[in-house]
């Protein structure tokens, strides 16, 4: 008789100590779980900081560049060496089943 009380007693602590591991275990999840969620959050807000940061670079430089090239006109051009062409090449339109390469 006293050797099933053992028995049962023995099961009891078992079980007793299985659940106090699964309670740590979840627990240690729920804390891991939580500091990720943090760490993401304050993450995504930085990125979103740094969008907004380069949205507006963005729309700064394409008003310079849009300024800088309502500046462009051809006495300018003429000033920084640009010239008039004289004979004009194109190119066909026509497809060639050749290519030529030039090796060296």
């Amino acid at each position: 008789m006293t050797e099933a009380i053992l028995l049962q007693l023995n099961r009891e602590k078992n079980i007793f100590w299985t659940l106090i591991a699964t309670v740590f275990l979840c627990v240690g999840f729920y804390i891991y779980f939580i500091n990720t969620t943090i760490h993401n959050t304050v993450l995504r807000q930085n990125l979103e900081n740094e969008i907004s940061r380069l949205t507006l670079s963005t729309g700064s430089e394409e008003f310079q560049y849009i300024a800088m090239r309502n500046k462009i006109n051809l006495p300018l051009a003429y000033s920084l060496g640009f010239r008039d062409v004289a004979v004009k090449t194109f190119i066909s339109k026509k497809s060639l089943s050749q290519v030529s390469y030039l090796t060296r």
